[in-house]
C-alpha cells in the first residue's frame, strides 16, 4: 500500500513538472507573438497618424488657396480692362480692387498685373526683384492656378507667387506670405522628432514644422507621381537628417502643392521596446521560478514518505480504540470480498446477530440507493489512499424500516501482514431525526422572518411593545435590536396617526391585508410610506400580531410624479391644457349663474430665439414668463401653458378680466434676463367670456385663441372675441379650401415686372409675381400667400412657380432676350423644405436654360429659421449658377450675422424705404446705410417700388445698380412683357 501511494505521488509530481514546462512554452510563444503584433500595430498607427496629419493640412491648404483663387478671379475682368485701356486706366479701379482683396486676405502681401509676355503692367508697393525672378510666364502650365518659385530676399518675409491667367491672357500674380502656410502647421502633433511641411510640386520647402533637416527654401525629394502634379497620396519610409520616419505625401488639394508629414520611427516604437523588454524579463522570471519549484518538489517527496508512515501508525491505534467501544465493530482485509462483523454490527444491518464473516456485497446491498455510490467511492478511496473512512448513510431493513448509520474505519498496515481495515458502526437514526426537525424549524423561521427582504416584526397587542424584529427592519429603521425591543409601535409612527394606529389594533380582521398606506418614521426622522400586512398569533405566551411592512415610498412618489406630469407642463410647472379645461369647468359647477373669462396669451417672435440664441435660452424665457404670470395677483385663477408658446389664464370673476390684462401688460413691460442677455418679450392677448352656462371650457379657450390670432393679424396688443371673428375665421378656412383646388384648376398665373440696370437702362431680369385669378377677379397676394404658408400649400404652389418661371425664361430666350433672367420669390416654408435647389436644377435641365437664367429671392425669415440649412441650400444654388437675393431687406428681424456668413449676390431695399426717398430724410438715411452696407459686403443693390422720377434720380446718384417699380413698368403677363421688351425704349 505504501509503495502504491508513493508511486502515485511520484506520478503526480512528474505530471505537474511536464505541465509547468509545456505551459511555459505556450506562454513564451504567445508572448513573442504578441510582441510582434504590437510592433506591427504601432507601425501601422504611426503611418495612419502621418497620413491623417498630411490630409488635414492638405484640406486646410485647399480651402485657403481656393478662397484666394476666387478673390483673384473676382478682379480678373477689371484687370483685363485696366491692361487693355491704355488711354484712361482710371476707369478701372484696379488698385482699389487689389487693396480690397489684400485687406480681406491678410495672408497676401500684394497683387501684381503682368501682360502675356511677363512684363509688369501694375506692381504693388513692395515688389521683389526683377520680373524674371517672379515668374516664367512662357513655361506656366495651363492650369487654373499656378505657383511660382519661392522668393526670399534679404530679411524680407519669404513669399510664394500665385499666378492666375485672366480671360484675355494677362497674369494676376498674388504674393502669398509663407507665414500663412506656417500658421497651418502650428499645434500639429508630430512628436519631437517628427516633421510636417508644405512643398511646391518640385519639392521646394515653403513652410515646415518639427525636427530640423528640411528648411524653407531647401529642395527635398518628392515621390514621382506627386512631383508630376498628379492628385494622390503616398505613404513611404524616409530618412532625412539622420532620422527614419514614416512619411506621407499628399497632393490632393487640387493645387500645385505637396503636403508632407513624418512620424519618427524611433518615437513610435519607443513604447514597444519598453513593452518587449518587460515581457522578456517576466518570461525569464517564469522559467527561473519553474526550475526552483521543480527542485523543491523533488526534495519534499522524501519528507512525504516519512509522514505517511507516521500517519499509518496513528490510524492503527484509532482502529483498536473503536474495537474496544460498545458500537458495532467490523474488519476486513484488502482485496477481500468478506467482512468480519460483530454481533451488534450484524444486527444493525438486519443480519442475524451472530459475529462472523459476511459478504461485503450484502452490506452495500442494504444501503439506500441514493447513498450507495457515495459510500462505495469513499470506501474505495480509503483503501487506495490509506486514509480513514467515515460516512453517514441510510440502510433499508428487510421489514421496510430505514435506519441511519454512522460508519468509521481506517486501513491498517502491519509489517509482514496483508493490509486490512477496521472500524465501527453506530445507529444515529434518532439524532438524525432530531437534527432534521431542528433544521426544518430553523429554516422556516429564517426564511419567514430573518431572511424576509421586507421589515418583519411581532408586537404585543396589549402593551404594543415589540417582541421580535428581523434584520431588514433593523436596517431600514435605524434602531438596534435592543432599542427595538424596548419600544412600542407608536414610537415609529408620527403623532398625528396614533389614534388611527390604536383603532387598527382593535380590528378583528384576519389576516389584515389593508390597502391603506401608513406613515412610519425612522430613527433619523425620515418618513416613509408603508403598506401593512398583519395577522394575530400567539408568540412566547403573548397575544401578539405578526406584521410585514412593505415600503411603498418610491411607488407613492412615482404615482405622485405621474399624476403631476399628467396635469402639468414640465418646463414651466404650469397646468397643461387638458387639466386647465377641467379646472375651468369646475369654476361654475357649484354656481351655475357665475361666468368666467379666459385670457389667451400668445408670445411673439420666440420662434427666432432658438436659431439665434439656442433652445436653452428660449426655454429660460418661457419659464421666466411662466413664473411672472403665476405670481400675478389680479383676480386670476388657474394658469396653463400651451406648447405653441402660449399661456392660458382663467378669470373666475369675468368682470375682473381688465385687471388681469393690465397685470399682463405690466408683466411684459420688463425684459427677461437670461444667460445670453436681456430679451424684450411681447405678446398678443385674446379674451373670451363664457357666453352660456352649458358652454364647454374647450369652446371658450378656442374663442380666446381665435381672438389672440386676430390680434396678431391686426398687430394690436389685445383683442376680445366676437362672433365676427368666427365668421372671419370661417372665411379664411373657405379661402384655404379654394386654394387647395386652385392649382389643379389652373387658376394661378405669373406676372412679370422688369428689373432695370441704372447704368445703361438695360433690363437684366424680371421678377415673377404670383397672381390668383378667380371668377370674382384677382385675389390680392397679401390675402392668399400667408394662408398658403400656414396651410403648407405654398410648397406645391412654389414648385409650380419654379416650373412656370423656367418655361418663361425659355420663352424669353426664344424671343431674343436671353440676357433677361427670371427671379423667383421663394417662401420661407418652401425654402426650408430643402427641395428648392433640386427643383430649380431639374427645371433648368428640362427647359435647357443657361447658368444664371434663374434667380431666387428670399426673405430674412427664411434664413433666420435654420441658418445652417439655409447656408448649405444657398451654396448649392450658387454652385448651379443661381443668383440669390435678400428681398424686402430691413423690414424683418434683421441680423448682420447672416449677411456675413451666407452666400448672397443681391440686396433688395424694400419699397417702404424707397418711397419719397428724395424728400424724406429718414428714408434717405436708411437707404444710404443699406447701400453702404451692401457695397461693403460686395453685394449688388436693387431698389424696388420706384414710382417717381425723383426717386430714380436719387437712387442713381447714390450708387444703386438696379431698380424696379411702377415708374419702370407694371407687372404684366409674359406675352405682354415680351411685347414691352420689343418696343423701343423711348415708347415704353
Amino acid at each position: 500500500m505504501k509503495a502504491a501511494a508513493s508511486d502515485a505521488a511520484t506520478a503526480r509530481t512528474t505530471f505537474v513538472r511536464w505541465i509547468g514546462i509545456w505551459l511555459g512554452i505556450v506562454i513564451s510563444a504567445g508572448l513573442l507573438f504578441t510582441i510582434f503584433l504590437d510592433r506591427s500595430a504601432r507601425t501601422d498607427a504611426a503611418r495612419r497618424q502621418s497620413m491623417a496629419v498630411t490630409m488635414g493640412v492638405d484640406r486646410l491648404l485647399h480651402f485657403e488657396i481656393r478662397n484666394l483663387e476666387r478673390a483673384m478671379r473676382g478682379m480678373a475682368t477689371i484687370a483685363d480692362g485696366y491692361a487693355n485701356d491704355h488711354e484712361d486706366r482710371s476707369r478701372w479701379d484696379l488698385p482699389g480692387e487689389i487693396r480690397g482683396v489684400v485687406s480681406r486676405h491678410a495672408e497676401l502681401q500684394d497683387i501684381d498685373l503682368y501682360d502675356r509676355d511677363g512684363r509688369a503692367i501694375y506692381r504693388g508697393v513692395s515688389a521683389y526683384g526683377q520680373d524674371t525672378l517672379l515668374l516664367d510666364i512662357q513655361r506656366a502650365p495651363p492650369r487654373a492656378l499656378n505657383v511660382g518659385r519661392l522668393i526670399v530676399e534679404g530679411r524680407a518675409e519669404p513669399i510664394v507667387p500665385l499666378m492666375l491667367r485672366t480671360p484675355e491672357g494677362h497674369w494676376l500674380v498674388a504674393r502669398l506670405r509663407t507665414a500663412e502656410l506656417q500658421r497651418m502647421l502650428e499645434d500639429l502633433d508630430v512628436g519631437k522628432e517628427g516633421s510636417v511641411g508644405i512643398l511646391s510640386h518640385d519639392g521646394i520647402v515653403l513652410a515646415r514644422r518639427g525636427a530640423s533637416g528640411a528648411h524653407v527654401g531647401r529642395q527635398v525629394p518628392v515621390p514621382a507621381g506627386l512631383a508630376s502634379g498628379e492628385t494622390s497620396q503616398v505613404d513611404v519610409v524616409s530618412r532625412l537628417d539622420g532620422v527614419e520616419r514614416f512619411a506621407s505625401f499628399a497632393g490632393t488639394s487640387g493645387y500645385p502643392f505637396v503636403v508632407a508629414a513624418g512620424i519618427s520611427k524611433r518615437e513610435a516604437l519607443a513604447p514597444w521596446r519598453n513593452y518587449a523588454v518587460t515581457a522578456i524579463v517576466l518570461l525569464a522570471l517564469y522559467w527561473l521560478g519553474t526550475l526552483y519549484l521543480m527542485r523543491r518538489t523533488a526534495s519534499s517527496e522524501s519528507a512525504r514518505d516519512l509522514a505517511h508512515d507516521e500517519l499509518q501508525r496513528h490510524a492503527d491505534w484509532l482502529a483498536k480504540a473503536q474495537e474496544a467501544s460498545q458500537a458495532g465493530v467490523w474488519a476486513m482485509e484488502q482485496d477481500s470480498d468478506r467482512v468480519r462483523a460483530s454481533a451488534h454490527a450484524a444486527r444493525l444491518f438486519g443480519f442475524p446477530p451472530v459475529p462472523g464473516m459476511l459478504p461485503l456485497g450484502e452490506f452495500f446491498a442494504r444501503m439506500h440507493d441514493d447513498d450507495r455510490a457515495r459510500v462505495e467511492q469513499a470506501f474505495a478511496a480509503s483503501w487506495e489512499n490509506g486514509t480513514p473512512f467515515h460516512a453517514e448513510y441510510r440502510i433499508l431493513l428487510p421489514d421496510g424500516r430505514q435506519r441511519w448509520i454512522d460508519a468509521k474505519g481506517a486501513p491498517a498496515h502491519d509489517p509482514g501482514q496483508v493490509p486490512r481495515m477496521s472500524g465501527t458502526i453506530v445507529d444515529v437514526s434518532e439524532r438524525r431525526d432530531q437534527q432534521e426537525q431542528l433544521a426544518r424549524a430553523e429554516a422556516q423561521f429564517r426564511e419567514l422572518f430573518e431572511l424576509n427582504p421586507l421589515p418583519f416584526w411581532v408586537y404585543d397587542v396589549h402593551t404594543l411593545r415589540f417582541l421580535a424584529v428581523n434584520g431588514t427592519a433593523i436596517r431600514r429603521y435605524g434602531y438596534s435590536r435592543e432599542e427595538f425591543l424596548g419600544m412600542t409601535i407608536l414610537q415609529i409612527r408620527p403623532p398625528e396617526e396614533h389614534a388611527a394606529v390604536l383603532a387598527s389594533v382593535e380590528e378583528a380582521t384576519e389576516p389584515d391585508d389593508g390597502l391603506r398606506v401608513w406613515l412610519h418614521a425612522t430613527r433619523s426622522g425620515k418618513r416613509i410610506h408603508v403598506r401593512i400586512h398583519s395577522s394575530r398569533i400567539r408568540f412566547d405566551g403573548h397575544d401578539a400580531r405578526l406584521v410585514l411592512a412593505e415600503d411603498v415610498s418610491e411607488r407613492v412618489a412615482y404615482e405622485y410624479d405621474l399624476a403631476w406630469r399628467a396635469a402639468h407642463d414640465e418646463n414651466t410647472g404650469l397646468l397643461n391644457q387638458r387639466t386647465f379645461v377641467e379646472r375651468v369647468e369646475q369654476l361654475t359647477r357649484h354656481d351655475p349663474e357665475a361666468t368666467y373669462a379666459v385670457v389667451y396669451v400668445q408670445l411673439r417672435d420666440l420662434e427666432l430665439v432658438s436659431p439665434m440664441f439656442g433652445r436653452r435660452t428660449r426655454d429660460e424665457i418661457i419659464a421666466a414668463i411662466a413664473r411672472r404670470i403665476a405670481a400675478t395677483d389680479g383676480g386670476a385663477g388657474p394658469v396653463a401653458y400651451v406648447p405653441a408658446d402660449a399661456f392660458l389664464i382663467a378669470v373666475p370673476q369675468a368682470a375682473q378680466w381688465d385687471r388681469v390684462v393690465d397685470d399682463l401688460h405690466a408683466l411684459f413691460a420688463a425684459p427677461v434676463v437670461s444667460e445670453t442677455g436681456s430679451h424684450r418679450v411681447e405678446a398678443w392677448i385674446g379674451v373670451a367670456f363664457q357666453q352660456q352656462p352649458e358652454q364647454s371650457g374647450e369652446e371658450v379657450i378656442g374663442h380666446a385663441a381665435l381672438a389672440a390670432l386676430q390680434a396678431r393679424t391686426e398687430n394690436v396688443p389685445t383683442m376680445h372675441y366676437t362672433d365676427l371673428l368666427a365668421e372671419k375665421a370661417s372665411a379664411r378656412m373657405a379661402i384655404v379650401g379654394r386654394l387647395r383646388h386652385a392649382l389643379a384648376n389652373g387658376e394661378f398665373e405669373l406676372f412679370f415686372q422688369p428689373i432695370q440696370r441704372m447704368r445703361d437702362g438695360t433690363v437684366v431680369s424680371a421678377e415673377a409675381l404670383l397672381r390668383w385669378r378667380t371668377p370674382d377677379g384677382y385675389v390680392p397676394p397679401s390675402s392668399f400667400i400667408p394662408l398658403s404658408e400656414e396651410s403648407g400649400l405654398i410648397v406645391p404652389i412654389g414648385e409650380w412657380v419654379i416650373e412656370q418661371a423656367a418655361k418663361a425664361q425659355a420663352r424669353l430666350v426664344a424671343a431674343g432676350f436671353p440676357q433677361v433672367a427670371v427671379a423667383i420669390n421663394v417662401s420661407a416654408v418652401q425654402f426650408m423644405s430643402g427641395a428648392v435647389p433640386r427643383q430649380i436644377r431639374e427645371a433648368a435641365r428640362r427647359h435647357g436654360l443657361a447658368r444664371g437664367a434663374l434667380h431666387v429671392e428670399l426673405t430674412e425669415s427664411a434664413m433666420l429659421r435654420r441658418p445652417d440649412a439655409a447656408k448649405f441650400a444657398m451654396e448649392e444654388l450658387q454652385q448651379d449658377g443661381v443668383c440669390v437675393s435678400i428681398d424686402d431687406f430691413g423690414t424683418g428681424f434683421s441680423s448682420m450675422a447672416y449677411l456675413r456668413d451666407l452666400s448672397l449676390d443681391h440686396l433688395k431695399i424694400d419699397r417702404s424705404f424707397v418711397d419719397h426717398v428724395d424728400q424724406d430724410p429718414r428714408n434717405a438715411s436708411i437707404c444710404r446705410a443699406l447701400i453702404a452696407l451692401g457695397k461693403g459686403l460686395e453685394l449688388s443693390i436693387v431698389a424696388e417700388g420706384v414710382e417717381r422720377a425723383e426717386e430714380l434720380a436719387w437712387l442713381s446718384t447714390h450708387g444703386v445698380e438696379q431698380v424696379q417699380g411702377y415708374y419702370i413698368a407694371r407687372p404684366v403677363p409674359l406675352e405682354a412683357f415680351i411685347a414691352w421688351l420689343e418696343a423701343p425704349v423711348e415708347s415704353r
